[in-house]
């Protein structure tokens, strides 16, 4: 799914009372919220959902594939997505009603 797709949608769930525009800002307004949060390392919850996260990877030791030699990784700050007990049951369920 993308951008497109996911204003697509709620413009459709909104119905008619609201532009594609304004539901494309609203889309946007979101998307930028949880993007400048997780930048300054807050944590962000949406229940059902899932949660939104910055976490800390240490410096570690690895190998470039082509010649073996070691290098080092430094430390870096990473986003990562836990989604929540009620989402990834849902998940489930849809899996299992196609087999």
């Amino acid at each position: 799914m993308t951008k497109a797709d996911l204003i697509e949608q709620v413009h459709e769930a909104i119905g008619p009372g609201v532009t594609k525009k304004d539901c494309a800002a609203v889309v946007n307004a979101f998307l930028n919220a949880i993007k400048g949060a997780v930048i300054e390392g807050r944590h962000i919850e949406i229940r059902g959902f899932g949660t939104f996260k910055v976490r800390e990877r240490r410096t570690r030791m690895a190998r470039n594939p082509r010649t073996g030699e070691p290098v080092r990784v430094p430390e870096r700050r990473v986003p990562v997505f836990k989604p929540s007990r009620l989402l990834r049951e849902e998940v489930a369920a849809s899996h299992e009603g196609r087999a």
